[in-house]
């Protein structure tokens, strides 16, 4: 996985940062995982490969809850501006 940002770069970090940091590049891990698996999925016909493939996405996408989950118990920040930037966008879209 690419590092997007280099946590051990500075000892003064927070072992709650550190966590924060490697829960928001799993979150990037498991987005990939989806994206690489549907990919999968979309390009066999074979129903036994695509039952398999989309069980495996559903738990992916369980993940990334989960993953959210723990984001947002570590930086309640995130989870307040996940939280508007969603009802932003449910009221941008009930038109």
């Amino acid at each position: 996985m690419r590092r997007f940002f280099n946590i051990y770069d500075n000892s003064n970090r927070s072992n709650n940062l550190i966590t924060t940091q490697n829960c928001r590049e799993d979150i990037i891990g498991e987005l990939e995982a989806i994206i690489q698996y549907e990919n999968h999925l979309f390009s066999t016909d074979d129903p036994v490969a695509r039952a398999t493939i989309q069980d495996i996405v559903d738990e992916e996408k369980l993940h990334v809850g989960q993953l959210f989950g723990l984001l947002f118990k570590l930086d309640p920040i995130s989870q307040r501006q996940f939280e508007k930037g969603y009802r932003e966008f449910t009221t941008d879209n009930e038109k």
